[in-house]
């Protein structure tokens, strides 16, 4: 008789991802072109480039952040320097990944068995999510997605199943809509659940000081659902570093332009959305100085959401 393999069973947070528009680019790939065909090569190559290039590229971008702002390198003045110096030893459980056609589902662990501020990985999971989110938006590449925490089981090391990943799907798939990322009812609950807990020690302190940086990074959209405020004052004051303006700077161009577009050829679905994306940047601008005005010729060329 095998043994059967030991599954991790717990609460986990899981985002799951879509790149927008890989199904148009999916459909022109006919078959593997004759390595002698330079001229058909060189279009599969630039196709998988654009396809499970992008969805690579997304998900290493997702780690690289992950991992930086896993080093909890924030002013935390009311610790003593003691403390400050325990916190920064803190660590995230790690985060995993696999993907899935033009999607990636990313999930972590939230076990406290060892790291007594899982929180920690909720904060560096919204904030890698919200770097990445523009990156790809300045790379001309438009996202959306879904993050909730739930109960789940690790059927491999990079594979997870259950009711995390099914809210987190959910979210992506009926709620969303356009480009964005929405946040579920139990994922707000646990982080709310963090920022209210009583008590002077240590750790509850960590706790609710982290749970406030997740709350700066969230703002509730017009439709009542809370989404990752990627432009808002919390990502500004908290995470912006120097070269951000930039990578803002050219999301917004593209965006701009998208929607143009779109009005341009009366895609009534993609103006709809992109009118939305638009009108978040907007809102914003007075954070950002650095958008100024926009007024490049619209693309013609770009892959619908």
């Amino acid at each position: 008789m095998t043994q059967r393999s030991k599954k991790t069973v717990g609460w986990y947070l899981v985002a799951f991802i879509d790149v927008l528009g890989q199904r148009q680019l999916l459909r022109q790939m006919h078959g593997i072109p004759e390595k002698t065909d330079q001229k058909e090569m060189s279009e599969f190559i630039s196709l998988l480039k654009k396809t499970a290039g992008t969805v690579t590229g997304m998900r290493d971008l997702f780690h690289s952040y992950f991992e930086g702002s896993s080093k909890f390198k924030f002013n935390l003045s009311e610790f003593t320097p003691e403390q400050q110096n325990l916190l920064g030893q803190l660590k995230s459980n790690p985060l995993k990944s696999r993907m899935f056609s033009d999607s990636v589902i990313l999930f972590l662990s939230l076990s406290d068995k060892i790291n007594k501020a899982p929180i920690g990985g909720v904060y560096s999971a919204i904030s890698s999510v919200a770097t990445t989110f523009l990156c790809m938006l300045a790379a001309g590449h438009a996202i959306r997605g879904g993050i909730d925490i739930g109960v789940g089981i690790e059927l491999s090391d990079d594979e997870v199943y259950g009711a995390a990943l099914s809210r987190a799907y959910h979210l992506e798939n009926r709620v969303a809509q356009y480009p964005r990322i929405v946040l579920g009812d139990e994922l707000m609950t646990y982080i709310y659940q963090k920022l209210s807990m009583s008590g002077d020690d240590f750790f509850t302190k960590a706790n609710k000081v982290v749970a406030n940086l997740c709350v700066r990074l969230i703002a509730i959209d017009n439709d009542g659902l809370p989404f990752i405020d990627y432009l808002g004052q919390g990502f500004k004051q908290d995470i912006e570093k120097g070269s951000i303006t930039d990578i803002i700077k050219k999301a917004y161009d593209f965006v701009y332009k998208e929607s143009a577009r779109c009005q341009e050829i009366r895609d009534s679905k993609l103006a709809f959305r992109y009118t939305l994306l638009r009108n978040y940047f907007e809102a914003r601008m007075h954070l950002w100085p650095i958008l100024g005005q926009i007024g490049e010729t619209p693309r013609t060329d770009s892959p619908g959401i």
